[in-house]
């Protein structure tokens, strides 16, 4: 018995590695294992760098087409006729175009360009203020057509990466609109992607290093640390589905140090900087809405308000979210009408009526074509339809408007009745909290009416204050 044991244990050790069977299983099963790392790790890193340039373009993209929103198209060619930088419309309009550098943390300035004639133009309003208004620009190849096409057709586009004197850009334009709706100037908002490139050179030669390392470890590791290099890239997944359904605010965090925790980290770095943009563009659109009002921190107040009546309510996490953007761009539609119709302290014509009962639709249509702001639509588009359909633009009715509409609904009419307007004075909070019980079931959600009475009256003087 000692004898054939020992035989057989000296027949096992004569074999070569490569022809033990139990080696060959297990560096079947690693190597395939590995090679599927570096193949994932490839196909993730393509996926993300093609996820990095059409979120950062349609970043750019929304800046663009938000700030050529703000810049008034009549006051511009009148800056353009004069030729001058030292006029208080050139002022106004530079100005303008700072906050939007300024609220987008973009390096490099935000600029208008008209006369676009061939591969020649000229600028006409630049944030920096560096360059007289008239200054010939000549366009880089890439872009001659795409400016051309921006200012016949009136429709925002961006480039892809390309290459001038000046270094690697991706660049964004959006028409800037005259009073006719008439393109007259195209708004330029450039992105150095220098850096951008040799983030992901350096991404990728690093994905590579860790790939081949990660192949050498499986060999030892075995098939746990398949398992284990699996898990970050399920969490990957699962962090991606978040921001595709819309949630910026949850943090990245894959525990990995390999290519799938690099990309991870790059992922994280994206949708944080994406997050602090939309935000910022909130930020950008509030101030000018606010500005063009001339009453700062209305919007907030709104805002704050809506919360604290939505917490009776029990409105989910996304509802809530929709009602504060909603109470902070519920009116942004009133920026096609002229502030001479808005601030009117006499009674509107029924033709003026008519064009402010239009900014609902307005602002809906704005913020549609921003998939960032289309969570504002349900407050934007039904925040004066009335319970019993009397409202406007489309005349819905009960649960037919969307519940932060009519959230919203009332604390926009409370906060109206208890401050001046041009054409009233502002009631007292009990007057205005009995208007609101009269028009229960009428104007506003009997529903909704009841939690804004359970309120009390210093509470609601605070949170509108």
């Amino acid at each position: 018995m000692m004898n054939t044991d020992g035989t057989r244990q000296m027949n096992r050790s004569r074999l070569p590695i490569w022809r033990r069977l139990g080696w060959r299983l297990t560096a079947t099963v690693l190597l395939l294992t590995a090679l599927g790392i570096l193949v994932s790790g490839l196909l993730q890193y393509r996926a993300q760098e093609r996820w990095l340039r059409e979120s950062l373009g349609s970043l750019l993209l929304n800046i663009a087409r938000t700030g050529a929103l703000l810049v008034d198209g009549d006051r511009h060619e009148r800056v353009v006729r004069a030729g001058r930088n030292d006029t208080p419309e050139y002022a106004m309009l530079r100005t303008q175009l700072q906050h939007i550098q300024e609220a987008n943390q973009l390096r490099d300035a935000v600029y208008t360009l008209s006369n676009v004639e061939g591969a020649m133009a000229r600028f006409a309003v630049v944030s920096n203020g560096l360059a007289p208004v008239g200054l010939e620009y000549r366009l880089a190849p890439e872009i001659q057509l795409l400016v051309k096409d921006v200012l016949s057709t009136g429709t925002p586009a961006y480039t892809g990466i390309y290459t001038s004197s000046s270094g690697t850009w991706i660049t964004a334009f959006a028409p800037v609109l005259d009073s006719a709706g008439q393109p007259v100037a195209v708004l330029d908002v450039d992105f150095r992607a220098d850096v951008y490139l040799a983030q992901l050179r350096s991404v990728r030669g690093r994905l590579y290093l860790h790939s081949l390392v990660a192949a050498l470890l499986a060999l030892g590791a075995g098939v746990l640390m398949a398992r284990r290099i699996t898990r970050p890239v399920g969490e990957l997944a699962a962090a991606a589905r978040r921001v595709v359904e819309g949630d910026l605010a949850t943090p990245v965090r894959v525990n990995a140090r390999d290519e799938i925790g690099l990309l991870a980290n790059v992922f994280h770095l994206m949708v944080d900087r994406l997050h602090a943009s939309h935000r910022s563009l909130v930020d950008v659109l509030v101030r000018a809405l606010e500005a063009r009002d001339g009453e700062t921190g209305s919007l907030a107040r709104l805002a704050r308000a809506s919360g604290a009546l939505a917490d009776g309510l029990g409105l989910d996490r996304a509802q809530r979210e929709a009602l504060e953007l909603g109470a902070l761009l519920h009116d942004i539609g009133e920026i096609r009408i002229s502030e001479a119709v808005l601030h009117k302290p006499g009674p509107l014509t029924p033709e003026e009526r008519l064009l402010v009962q239009g900014h609902p639709q307005a602002g809906v249509e704005i913020l549609e074509v921003v998939p960032l702001l289309t969570p504002a639509l349900d407050v934007v588009g039904g925040h004066h339809e009335r319970y019993d359909g009397s409202g406007y633009p489309q005349g819905l009715k009960a649960d037919e408007i969307p519940l932060a509409a009519r959230v919203f609904g009332v604390v926009d009419a409370l906060d109206a009745m208890t401050h001046d307007r041009p054409y009233r004075p502002a009631r007292s909070m009990p007057d205005a909290l009995a208007v609101l019980k009269e028009e229960a079931g009428r104007q506003f959600d009997p529903r909704v009416i009841d939690v804004a009475l359970a309120i009390t009256e210093a509470r609601w003087r605070e949170l509108l204050s």
